[in-house]
């Protein structure tokens, strides 16, 4: 347990004290020896121990405040990670095949995303998500998700973006509210596939129904007295979207004022083939539909001409991507063109996210740590991405491109968000940039603990408002009897895999000696 004195567990003023601060704000301020002061759930002072100990004793001595303090020593104090592109997939892990596999990895065949992208496969398989979603009922819809969800605040995730999910958006709602972190929630919109022998998009789903679930989710979300939803229109991709998809989206998002996202120039084999079906090249798509613009948030973007990226920059597009997966994938996004590493050159505020996969992929760390590493390796030059550059990518910038005011950075007025890694192992040795060991040697379950606007949600390791063991066999019990009913999945193998499972996890944690 990290916490040393709790005097109340609300508390209106928490102190995270004595720990090596990387502040993530506009000059990245680092304070090795620094102090978060937490005061109804925003920061007020952030600086020396020294200082902000004495802020904090004025307080308890006023004794109208309940007080609390988080021992830091030893540890990493950072921002909340903002993940701002997150699909909850975990769904379709037996559907799509991912707890089937081989345990054997070396006779993989290249996947879908590889080789510039099998547009058609792809498109089919956005298409089917849909069906797929429809046929959870809301217990299996909100057991999955909350898992899922978990597996990122776990990671340090404190505001999760969704950029459209194999699960109900009420699902991942509820699901954020429980576990207390944040949520951007956005649908799964789509309504046209791109088949091939055919030259126009089929409709699939009827615009006004994509719509109307979208305007469910404004509503949900403006209704939350909790402040930590967060409603955002995305179209999952252009290949599976219509003209008249578009033009309503691009309405919701100038009525709301709200953000948008989407993928865009993600696959070398994209730009033809959305012209193939729809006349135009992405982003010529977006311009016409009225979406391009400084709302719009683009992510994997890679595949694009000179003069497309031209546009996206006037517009002041953000630009969002996820380095850690696209070895997995076969995706080639940072090294394929360059393009990327060429924003980050020229000053752009580009983000890093985890994306979804039916199987966990890198979380938030690891994606700086990609970042840090490939665009330097790209660029050439050490100096391009620091370490402090790369944490800023993961929370202050994301946050940006997320447009949630008030996260991603510890300064004073902003959210009391805060994860908390400690750094007192062999890895850290002799290093004054314990960043840098991080990232370098550390990983994901590194994160010991969490506070949502200081409000402690994780602490050494495990949920504070859930219990992790029955999430986890919720899940499973979700998950087995959501895929007994689909007509690609074996029920004999769902039943062996749940069984295995369960087996597994009856037996103790450590072996009795």
């Amino acid at each position: 347990m990290i916490s040393s004195h709790r005097d109340d567990a609300e508390a209106d003023v928490v102190l995270v004290d004595g720990g090596f601060v990387y502040t993530a704000d506009e000059d990245d301020t680092i304070i090795p020896e620094g102090s978060v002061l937490i005061v109804d759930g925003r920061i007020a002072e952030v600086g020396a121990t020294s200082e902000v100990r004495r802020s904090f004793q004025t307080i308890i001595r006023q004794g109208k405040s309940r007080t609390s303090t988080v021992d830091a020593r030893g540890r990493l104090v950072l921002p909340g990670f903002v993940n701002g592109h997150w699909h909850d997939m975990f769904a379709s892990r037996m559907a799509f095949g991912a707890a089937t596999r081989a345990p054997n990895d070396c006779a993989d065949q290249p996947g879908f995303f590889a080789g510039g992208g099998d547009m058609h496969t792809i498109s089919a398989m956005f298409c089917r998500s849909r069906e797929m979603i429809d046929a959870l009922t809301p217990a299996e819809a909100e057991a999955i998700a909350r898992y899922s969800l978990w597996t990122q605040l776990r990671t340090g995730v404190t505001a999760v973006g969704d950029l459209g999910s194999l699960n109900r958006p009420e699902a991942l709602a509820a699901g954020v509210l429980k576990l207390g972190m944040r949520g951007a929630i956005s649908t799964w919109a789509a309504d046209v596939v791109c088949r091939p022998g055919e030259a126009k998009p089929t409709r699939v789903v009827e615009v006004e129904a994509v719509l109307s679930e979208l305007d469910e989710v404004l509503r949900l979300c403006a209704e939350d007295p909790s402040g930590r939803l967060m409603a955002r229109p995305s179209a999952v991709y252009t290949t599976n979207m219509s003209d008249e998809l578009g033009e309503g989206l691009a309405a919701i998002v100038a009525s709301h004022q709200t953000r948008f996202a989407t993928h865009l120039g993600a696959l070398r084999n994209e730009a033809d083939f959305v012209a193939s079906y729809f006349g135009a090249r992405p982003v010529e798509r977006l311009r016409r539909l009225g979406i391009l613009s400084s709302q719009l948030t683009a992510v994997h973007c890679s595949y694009l001409d000179d003069g497309e990226v031209s546009q996206l920059v006037g517009a002041g597009v953000h630009f969002d991507h996820s380095p850690a997966k696209y070895g997995s994938s076969g995706e080639s996004v940072m090294s394929g063109t360059k393009l990327l590493t060429g924003q980050v050159q020229a000053g752009a505020r580009v983000s890093v996210s985890t994306d979804g996969a039916p199987v966990l992929l890198g979380g938030m760390l690891e994606n700086m740590r990609a970042a840090w590493q490939g665009h330097n390796e790209i660029a050439g030059d050490n100096t391009l991405v620091s370490p402090s550059r790369a944490l800023a990518m993961g929370t202050a910038d994301a946050a940006r491109g997320l447009g949630w005011a008030g996260l991603g950075s510890l300064r004073v007025g902003n959210e009391g968000d805060v994860v908390l890694i400690p750094v007192d192992d062999w890895r850290y040795v002799l290093n004054p940039r314990p960043l840098e060991s991080l990232l370098t040697a550390g990983c994901s379950a590194d994160v010991e603990a969490v506070l949502v606007g200081g409000r402690l949600i994780v602490d050494d390791c495990s949920p504070v408002l859930a219990d992790e063991r029955e999430m986890e066999r919720e899940f499973v019990d979700a998950l087995s009897s959501f895929s007994r009913r689909l007509p690609m999945v074996d029920p004999g193998i769902v039943d062996a895999l749940a069984s295995r499972y369960h087996e597994r996890a009856q037996r103790p944690l450590r072996l009795a000696t």
